[in-house]
């Protein structure tokens, strides 16, 4: 089932900090191309050098985001915010019930043997798989940008 989101509500909950980074990513163009994920909408954010993959849905009745600069607490931050904001404005429709990214266990657990991890090691890991697969290959060099498009 859809649910109907007031987004004055949405945008008053929100600190004014957070909405205003917020708005000032939709302004630069930093909110990527949205996409459905498990209920909700997700999207790369560029804020400045960095890049981050923000999630919003509808979790247990509320509003909830997750997204990979890991926020404290349960606040939305900027780049989960700018995520639902631009949803808003393309009039993306939102499952009742949604799941949130990390909300797999066995995702969660591979997320945790990756933090583990020193970049280097995780670096060599990736590379050897992409060699051994061309499909995860592909899909590496789309995340990063550089697979030719022509």
């Amino acid at each position: 089932m859809a649910v109907r989101i007031d987004v004055q509500a949405f945008c008053d909950s929100v600190p004014a900090a957070v909405g205003a980074a917020a708005e000032r990513l939709r302004q630069d163009g930093g909110v990527g191309e949205l996409a459905s994920a498990g209920g909700g909408v997700q999207a790369v954010v560029r804020d400045g050098q960095a890049t981050f993959r923000a999630w919003v849905g509808i979790v247990e009745r509320d509003f909830a985001g997750d997204c990979e600069c890991a926020p404290d607490g349960d606040d939305l931050c900027a780049h989960a915010v700018a995520v639902a904001l631009t949803a808003f404005a393309t009039d993306v429709v939102f499952a009742s019930a949604a799941t949130p990214p990390g909300a797999e266990p066995e995702r969660s657990e591979y997320l945790e043997a990756v933090r583990r991890l020193a970049p280097d090691q995780l670096a060599d890991l990736v590379a050897d798989y992409a060699v051994r697969d061309r499909h995860f290959a592909a899909l590496l060099l789309d995340e990063a940008g550089l697979l030719d498009a022509d």
